[in-house]
């Protein structure tokens, strides 16, 4: 890692977890753990680091260098850095890690003048903020109807993290099968090689960074030029084991996540959900090859699929109570 510079930095995202820092020239980050209870960077770090260590070569998702983690009570680190945030910030755990480099400004007009409302382009071509845009691929959600409408009134757009749903993907000819795969691949190799269940594991579209490995996917279209998918944010996955629990603990995970996968139970991505199915599945073999844990990634398809339809039912049940 370079030396760490002197100059002030700026927020660049904020999560549940903290936020997160940059100075402008810099390829890392400084993520602060000042962000809600129970959330915790050193688990982000411990899990950052499992996940670098174990993913295979042939992994074909982006994931960030993990560069250090910096407690609260650190006094010489604090002394030296502390000066770069903004007055009245205090010391706290700190997680360094690669930064995921933003969308090119050509890119960045693009997905205003698409998906903006009119009366909102102006403030956002200008706007710092939405300099720092990566996008999320929602593959398992579409536009809610009032999201479609309402163009002549100025709605909250931003663009960071920017989330890109399924029939936006469509919209841009993106290949949405790719983003699948990759998905899938990454939860086998995730399951059953570093044994981390992927709990609220963030994925996002951003261009490939300089270190990437051989063997990341690079992306390219006509709107967001070359890009790969990258994995962030750990601090919420937990070990799972190897049996019919740590199956469970990765449905629910897989569940309980943004909508970043294709779903059973959505009739505009059973297509998508089968590609993802069925990629899963193949991968899985190759890592777990024979023997009793080979069952498990057909379990977790199957309890996948049957919460899902549950799912599906209390919906059709909700809207008929209501009408």
């Amino acid at each position: 890692m370079e030396p760490l510079a002197k100059d002030r930095l700026r927020e660049i995202g904020k999560g549940n977890c903290g936020s997160v820092w940059a100075s402008s020239e810099a390829n890392f980050c400084f993520k602060r753990e000042d962000g809600g209870p129970g959330r915790s960077l050193h688990n982000d770090y411990i899990m950052h680091k499992k996940v670098l260590e174990t993913l295979p070569a042939e992994a074909t998702v982006q994931v960030p260098n993990c560069h250090e983690y910096i407690g609260q009570d650190d006094e010489l680190w604090w002394r030296n850095q502390l000066h770069r945030f903004p007055k009245g910030r205090q010391p706290c755990n700190v997680l360094i890690t690669e930064r995921v480099p933003a969308f090119s400004k050509p890119v960045r007009e693009k997905l205003i003048d698409l998906f903006c409302p009119e009366t909102g382009k102006a403030v956002i071509y200008t706007s710092k903020a939405d300099e720092d845009c990566i996008v999320r691929p929602y593959l398992g959600r579409r536009r809610q109807q009032r999201q479609l409408v309402a163009k002549s009134r100025l709605k909250a757009f931003g663009l960071r993290n920017y989330p890109l749903h399924i029939d936006q993907i469509q919209e841009l000819n993106l290949d949405s099968a790719i983003y699948a795969t990759i998905m899938a691949d990454t939860l086998a190799q995730l399951f059953w090689i570093a044994h981390v269940d992927a709990n609220d594991l963030e994925f996002v579209l951003a261009p490939p960074s300089s270190s990437k490995s051989d063997n990341v996917a690079i992306m390219e279209s006509e709107i967001l030029g070359k890009h790969v998918l990258w994995i962030l944010d750990f601090d919420l996955c937990r070990d799972m084991s190897m049996d019919e629990d740590g199956v469970k603990q990765a449905v629910n995970a897989f569940l309980g996540n943004d909508p970043y996968y294709p779903r059973p139970d959505r009739d505009y991505c059973k297509e998508l959900w089968t590609t993802f199915k069925n990629r899963f599945l193949e991968t899985s073999q190759r890592i777990l090859v024979k023997g009793p844990e080979a069952l498990l990634p057909l379990l977790w398809v199957q309890l996948v699929e049957e919460k899902c339809i549950e799912l599906a039912l209390s919906r059709v049940s909700a809207n008929s109570t209501s009408s």
